[in-house]
């Protein structure tokens, strides 16, 4: 039942709602009428329901409409049936009235001034037009018209028949026949209820905004979780290149090399395969570590979670390429400094990336790596002397990664320090060859 309400639209629905309180009203007034609480005139309860059930039907669909239809048509019409005007016309609603009145018979004659101040209030109709129409339609029921008919009958030779003993014949009788009181109580109540239709409104714009930031909110969640999970596929490729690119790099040139003299020197290739051997122990260690803090950490952790080596782990960079020919030399800070910050971990891996490019691309036959760290920051220069000349020009801005895999090693390098508030920088170095050189902030 309730999925059969929700698929209705709005029309639907008030359509429906209005035909259950008509078959409500007309029955209880039915009741009523056979009953010794049969209202003195029923035809003006007649009226009321009328009007209720048009008020809620089209109230919501056409409330600008329905208000004035309401406010202007409901007195006249109530006014016609409570003086008799329409039992004369011929339209004998639940009996003939016993009186006639011309001023409102029962405070539950409200409702349909009620109900439409309301509802065309909780539809958008600005408070002061609601106001306006119900008020003046409820001062017009109860002031106006029976003063109307005071002056007419005033000015009239007609016969007052008994049967209109309870109309006002003059302005002075309009004072005992108004209930001044009833009036206020009536206009405060239609007030109060055009305010709260107005509240209604305030309060449903209200949630409609809430609904639409938390869908913001919700689709900016979504936004950011994609950017965090794209940000921790970079990190673990990065980190994942840096490991295995640098070990494998030294293994398969030492087997080059290996390989070249293995017929005149058997010596030096078991003396190479021992040092494969040691090399490789060291790579699936360091990569095993890599992946397992990876598969531990939380998304978005960043390099805090990373296993970071020790100024020995560094040196035995250096020591990496000399045993595939390269003469490094290494300027460090102090061995009691403990690398544990994500800036430290930065440094390290821009030195190791920078080694592997020597190592693999450079041709180069010696290199240097310089550390200063001071209050200022981290300053990391590695130089070579490689045999292919000064960088290119933007050589980073031009840098692309491809399927291959090339390209990313100047990318890894320049996203680690711009991802700690550094700079890196690739130009002609002193040696000849490329001179890398990055600046990182200082620790926190």
């Amino acid at each position: 039942m309730w999925s059969l309400w929700r698929g209705m639209s709005q029309l639907q629905r008030d359509v429906l709602l209005a035909a259950l309180i008509g078959v409500g009203w007309f029955l209880a007034l039915a009741v009523v009428s056979d009953s010794s609480l049969r209202p003195a005139n029923p035809s003006v309860s007649v009226v009321t329901g009328l009007f209720l059930v048009i008020t809620v039907a089209a109230g919501r669909s056409l409330p600008r409409t329905t208000l004035v239809f309401v406010a202007l048509l409901y007195p006249f019409v109530y006014a016609a049936a409570g003086t008799g005007l329409a039992s004369q016309a011929g339209f004998h609603v639940f009996g003939q009235p016993v009186i006639a009145n011309a001023a409102l018979q029962s405070e539950i004659h409200l409702v349909p001034l009620l109900v439409v101040g309301y509802v065309a209030a909780a539809s958008g109709v600005r408070r002061f037009t609601c106001l306006f129409f119900t008020m003046g339609s409820l001062a017009g029921l109860m002031i106006g018209l029976p003063t109307v008919v005071a002056l007419v009958l005033a000015n009239s030779d007609v016969v007052i028949s008994r049967r209109y003993r309870n109309l006002p014949t003059d302005l002075y009788s309009l004072y005992g026949y108004i209930d001044v009181s009833l009036f206020v109580f009536a206009e405060a109540l239609i007030g109060g209820m055009v305010l709260l239709g107005a509240n209604a409104l305030r309060r449903r714009k209200s949630v409609l905004v809430l609904e639409n930031r938390n869908a913001e909110l919700v689709r900016l969640r979504k936004i950011e979780a994609e950017r965090v999970a794209a940000a921790e596929r970079t990190r673990i490729a990065r980190d994942l290149h840096d490991v295995v690119s640098h070990h494998m790099s030294a293994v398969v040139i030492r087997a080059q090399a290996a390989d070249r003299v293995a017929d005149q020197n058997p010596a030096a290739l078991r003396e190479a395969v021992r040092w494969i051997i040691t090399s490789g122990k060291e790579a699936l260690t360091a990569m095993r570590e890599t992946v397992r803090v990876l598969n531990t950490a939380s998304p978005g952790s960043g390099g805090e979670t990373t296993p970071v080596p020790d100024l020995a782990a560094v040196a035995r960079m250096g020591d990496r390429l000399k045993a595939v020919g390269v003469d490094v030399t290494m300027t460090l800070p102090t061995r009691h400094r403990e690398l544990t910050s994500a800036t430290d971990l930065t440094a390290v891996r821009i030195i190791q990336e920078a080694l592997t490019n020597v190592m693999v691309h450079a041709k180069a036959s010696a290199a240097q790596v310089s550390w200063q760290s001071g209050p200022q920051g981290e300053l990391l220069t590695i130089d070579d002397n490689g045999s292919g000349g000064p960088p290119p020009v933007n050589v980073l801005e031009n840098a692309r990664r491809s399927a291959s895999g090339r390209g990313n090693g100047l990318i890894g390098m320049r996203e680690r320090a711009l991802a700690v508030g550094g700079t890196l920088a690739v130009a002609a170095g002193p040696l000849g060859g490329w001179r890398v050189q990055a600046w990182l902030p200082p620790q926190r």
